[in-house]
């Protein structure tokens, strides 16, 4: 099947950006992945063998790039980590102030939750809720049963509910401290 890479791009770009945003957390990240998205396709485009939607199977590319990414940076992050420990630390250099609003915003939705959650249940709920895919679509994206993803689905509203709960329980903690209270 013979793709057109233009109007395939000008087409899903936008869904497929709003993806990696939900998935990533930031802007800069969600251009990065959505860029190599389409990256893929175009050197790519034999691969799309025609056995599913077209923007199932960028959905497909897009949770690959996104794993991959997550793994690197998981690795870098724990190098840094040890770096970071054994230095001393004068000043932090804090970001942008846009850009720290924005990543304040993000950390207080509903979706930061949504990525601390299991890779299975992140994406599916992603896919469901952020992009609009039915069942059957995301089984044919994530490439697994339609009874795993409705199960996925229910297993990560539940974690969910439960760390909003837990979320709640701690802020609404009083903080003994603040009150003037001692241990003995």
């Amino acid at each position: 099947m013979k793709l057109n890479i233009d109007e395939i791009s000008r087409e899903y770009f936008p869904r497929i950006h709003r993806a990696a945003l939900v998935l990533s957390g930031n802007p800069w990240d969600a251009d990065d992945l959505a860029q190599e998205t389409f990256l893929v396709v175009a050197n790519q485009p034999e691969k799309f063998r025609g056995h599913s939607q077209v923007y199932t199977w960028l959905y497909g590319i897009l949770l690959n790039l996104e794993r991959r990414e997550r793994r690197r940076r998981g690795i870098g992050f724990r190098k840094l980590r040890v770096l970071w420990d054994n230095e001393k630390h004068e000043e932090l250099v804090c970001p942008p102030a846009e850009t720290a609003i924005e990543v304040a915003e993000w950390k207080g939705s509903l979706w930061a939750y949504v990525k601390q959650l299991p890779d299975a249940q992140r994406e599916t709920l992603v896919l469901r809720f952020s992009e609009g895919l039915q069942y059957d679509e995301i089984a044919d994206v994530l490439s697994c049963p339609l009874g795993t993803v409705k199960s996925r689905i229910h297993h990560g509203l539940s974690n969910l509910k439960r760390m909003i709960h837990d979320q709640e329980m701690t802020d609404s903690l009083p903080d003994q401290k603040a009150e003037g209270s001692t241990h003995v």
